[in-house]
């Protein structure tokens, strides 16, 4: 059995969800994956344990980039613009 990482979390500014928004998953400077936030300002990723970059970019702000490690489970990244 294989273990797993789910990374989620939200995209804010002023407290409120921000539509639209893209979230991309990289391994150091290697894109593995993007996400589009939905209405509610949420995103999901599913993907293997280690470290990783996260980058957000939404319209009206400057990208703002994270870098995350976690074990097998659940890890949260909330982003405030």
């Amino acid at each position: 059995m294989s273990s797993t990482l789910k990374i989620h979390g939200l995209v804010r500014r002023g407290g409120s969800p921000v539509e639209g928004a893209y979230i991309t998953l990289n391994q150091g400077e290697t894109f593995i994956a993007e996400r589009r936030t939905g209405p509610d300002g949420a995103y999901e990723f599913h993907t293997t344990p280690g470290p990783w970059v996260l980058v957000c970019r939404a319209a009206g702000a400057e990208p703002e980039r994270r870098e995350v490690e976690s074990e097998a489970g659940e890890l949260e990244a909330t982003f405030e613009l």
